[in-house]
């Protein structure tokens, strides 16, 4: 007689972006074994009856503030909250201090956050001197990234000197990117630009409060026309160079930004890949007025978003977390140019995306594309991840697309202990999350320990 299953997920209907369907699933040794059923003998069984069975789903921007910042967010409490919501992986961003940019600080970051982890993970080297750039993909760089930026006011979360300027730095960066056969994944500016309209027009005339920078953001200047004149330099240079190019944060920046990936992608046949940021579709000037410095944007142009996903401009879709604490943003109802800028997005991420498809908005197939299987695709760990197929890791998120969820405060699990989408209500939740066959999160509870994700290393890592 065979050993038994580890686990079987039994009576669910199984979701990828073309086909759904209802099967049951074995699991043995982390992996997925068998898909049909029925399937006997097992260690553990889950009757996901009436449930929704996706692959483990990815949130692919992370600040989880680990080394330097931990008072804000620790890589513990960040993935705790991940694992919460649903999210069987992320991907951790390099604004740290000292940030990844080179060998040593990339593996000193490694070992502090190892025993922190509930869901597995992957870490960007940072993007600064183009030397290190092939150290950081053998050490196991998903990507790596660039800040094309840096604050107005020089103030975190963008450390002035990771701002990445020079063009010529740029490209060589891309060069070396291309080399070593990742992606540069790009936060795009012209902080000059910026700066020169923003102090013009607000802070110069005293106009600093909350409501004054959220009109700058609409009228183009604060994460606006700088950043879309800051991706047409970087779309040319990164197809000069032969590089990948992975655009973050779109649906933040205006219209123009669309137009460009669309042309680069469909008729210039450039590799460039793009993250829509969800909060351009789901906040509402309403809630943006409630919460005012809790959140960096809101819904600039939820139309054109959308439709970025018809048209296959986007290609993830993420609510990034970019947590601080009470004290670091309550002053921004007064000066919010001089205080950090982010949002709350781990915890609140999957319900308000399932949200989105009981309105008609997307579809379970959408999700399972653009949160699972694509991100994996793209950075070159599909079809271990992203997929529910035998062979591939035992990952899954099992919502029920009926549940209710209120975003209060007390209920977040961020060490910043706030939601930027306090009061929203949202129909739709992940009630299950397993993570190479282990339940990490049952009912919003997370089951885990810290340390029980794992480094995903990027596809250049060298064997150790």
């Amino acid at each position: 007689m065979s050993a038994p299953y580890d686990l079987v997920i039994e009576n669910g209907r199984i979701w990828s972006p073309t086909a759904s369907y209802v099967a049951d699933i074995a699991v043995r040794d982390e992996r997925i074994v068998g898909i049909g059923g029925p399937f006997e003998a097992a260690k553990r069984r889950i009757d996901a009856k009436g449930l929704e069975v996706l692959p483990g789903l990815w949130h692919v921007h992370c600040h989880f503030r680990e080394p330097g910042h931990t008072y804000k967010e620790d890589f513990e409490t960040g993935s705790r909250a991940a694992a919460s919501g649903g999210i069987t992986l992320c991907i951790d961003m390099t604004n740290n201090t000292p940030h990844p940019t080179t060998l040593e600080t990339f593996e000193e970051k490694k070992g502090l956050v190892a025993p922190k982890a509930h869901t597995d993970y992957a870490l960007y080297g940072g993007g600064l001197y183009p030397r290190t750039v092939e150290a950081l993909a053998g050490a196991g760089a998903i990507g790596i990234k660039v800040f094309n930026t840096r604050h107005i006011k020089e103030v975190y979360p963008y450390i002035s000197e990771l701002g990445v300027l020079d063009h010529g730095v740029l490209y060589e960066i891309y060069e070396a990117v291309r080399d070593c056969g990742l992606v540069a994944s790009v936060h795009h500016d012209d902080p000059e630009w910026c700066k020169r309209l923003t102090f013009r027009d607000y802070i110069e005339k005293g106009r600093t409060d909350a409501m004054a920078y959220h009109e700058s953001f609409q009228k183009g200047y604060m994460y606006g026309h700088g950043m879309v004149a800051g991706l047409a330099a970087s779309l040319y240079y990164a197809r000069v160079a032969g590089a990948r190019l992975h655009v973050l944060h779109l649906g933040v920046m205006p219209v123009g930004a669309y137009e460009m990936i669309r042309h680069a992608k469909h008729d210039l046949g450039q590799d460039v890949t793009a993250e829509l940021e969800l909060a351009s579709m789901f906040m509402t000037r309403e809630q943006m007025e409630k919460v005012g410095p809790f959140t960096y944007s809101w819904g600039h142009s939820p139309e054109a978003a959308w439709q970025s996903i018809a048209d296959g401009v986007a290609d993830f879709l993420v609510l990034e977390h970019a947590p601080h604490s009470l004290e670091d943003v309550e002053p921004g109802w007064q000066d919010n140019f001089s205080v950090p800028l982010g949002m709350t997005g781990a915890q609140e991420f999957v319900p308000l995306l399932l949200n989105a498809v009981n309105e008609g908005k997307l579809t379970l197939h959408q999700v399972a594309r653009h949160v699972a299987e694509q991100p994996a695709r793209t950075f070159g760990i599909y079809p271990r991840k992203g997929v529910i197929q035998i062979g591939s890791d035992a990952d899954f998120t099992i919502v029920d697309m009926a549940r209710r969820v209120s975003f209060r405060h007390e209920d977040m699990l961020s060490k910043c202990g706030h939601t930027s989408w306090i009061g929203m209500e949202a129909q739709g939740a992940a009630v299950w999350g397993i993570l190479r066959g282990q339940v990490i999160m049952q009912d919003g509870v997370v089951k885990s320990s810290p340390g029980t994700g794992r480094f995903v290393p990027g596809t250049a890592a060298k064997a150790r």
